[in-house]
């Protein structure tokens, strides 16, 4: 995700209001959002404009918080890279997002911010909050249809990843860049822009395979920190009945890490802990490396069983973790986090039950 982002975007900018708000800055305040729980807790305030180097600064400031914190923004928008890399590093953290305002600062998340705020694993607009969007625009050159296209494209796999529905961008294409669509709250729910109450994390989907196989697949995941994308695919063990593989595919070109055989990876679900059972090596594929891991019996069930908001985490250990796609290191274990929405469904269709 991060190096499709490097589509020559860094000069793009979005703004709704003034091109001369102030930087976006950070603080630690006690708010209060109805539907959280509880109501009034302590949380990140982001007041103020988007630009390339946002991210990096929220990183350091929300490092010390834990998964599950809200974010509360308010900005008039900027930087349009910076605001996708801000809503992937609100993802990676595990944080919800809320529309917040100061004495100084509306209660508005419009523009770049729009694609900040969709970062947040729960998203909640508030009463009287404004989230607008409209066209992206060069800042001193003009866009042409290519990159157009590019850009277009890389936003649709950005909301992919985040659970918003794709037609969320007709409502920013069809407003010219000097003018903002508000969405209403009911647009914004059914844009899975607002949560409701459901897991904003991808659902599964199944697919025929060349060979006429099922199989079903989740490409919304990476690696907290270094964002390497992974794409997971579970189907049947051929021959075995009620067992089913999963292939971990790594969209990354590091050789030295994904040499020999598979490395050691797990799945996570509350506190227990699944390790799969690696089967071969690593594969060189177009663009990265994939291996086989069969699913344990236990982890099945598990899968099976737990409810649609249910986050799971998948951690790989290697002797070298790959290169990371950021100037974040990569860490050890790889760790990622994806939902099982429709994953029960998914599972019985392969499973034939």
């Amino acid at each position: 995700m991060h190096r499709q982002l490097k589509l020559g975007l860094a000069v793009l900018v979005m703004f709704s209001a003034s091109q001369f708000a102030l930087a976006m800055t950070f603080e630690k305040q006690e708010r209060c959002v109805e539907g959280a729980s509880p109501k009034c807790q302590v949380m990140i305030l982001a007041i103020g404009q988007i630009d390339k180097d946002t991210p990096k600064q929220f990183k350091a400031f929300a490092q010390d918080f834990s998964r599950g914190t809200w974010v509360a923004i308010s900005s008039p928008g900027g930087n349009l890279v910076g605001g996708m890399q801000l809503g992937l590093a609100i993802r990676e953290l595990g944080f919800n997002t809320t529309i917040g305002n100061t004495d100084y600062s509306p209660p508005d998340c419009l523009s770049a911010c729009a694609y900040a705020f969709v970062g947040g694993v729960t998203r909640k607009l508030t009463p009287g909050s404004r989230y607008g969007l409209h066209q992206f625009r060069g800042s001193d050159q003009a866009i042409n249809a290519e990159d157009t296209q590019k850009i277009s494209a890389t936003l649709a796999k950005y909301l992919d990843a985040m659970g918003v529905d794709r037609r969320l961008l007709d409502y920013a294409q069809m407003t010219s860049s000097d003018k903002v669509t508000v969405l209403s709250l009911t647009q914004a729910q059914l844009l899975k822009v607002d949560t409701a109450g459901q897991t904003s994390y991808a659902r599964w989907k199944v697919e025929v395979t060349p060979d006429s196989k099922l199989l079903a697949i989740n490409s919304s995941l990476f690696t907290v920190g270094s964002q390497i994308p992974i794409t997971l695919g579970i189907l049947p063990v051929p021959g075995q009945s009620n067992k089913v593989a999963c292939l971990i595919y790594y969209k990354n070109n590091d050789a030295t890490a994904f040499s020999g055989n598979a490395n050691p990876h797990s799945m996570t679900i509350g506190k227990e802990v699944y390790p799969l059972i690696a089967v071969g090596n690593w594969q060189e594929k177009t663009g990265g490396y994939q291996a086989t891991f069969v699913i344990p019996d236990n982890l099945l069930n598990a899968l099976l069983q737990a409810s649609d908001d249910t986050v799971v985490t998948l951690s790989g250990n290697f002797i070298k973790p790959p290169q990371s796609n950021t100037t974040t290191a990569s860490t050890n274990p790889l760790i990622s986090y994806f939902g099982v929405g429709n994953l029960k469904n998914s599972l019985q269709a392969l499973l034939k039950r």
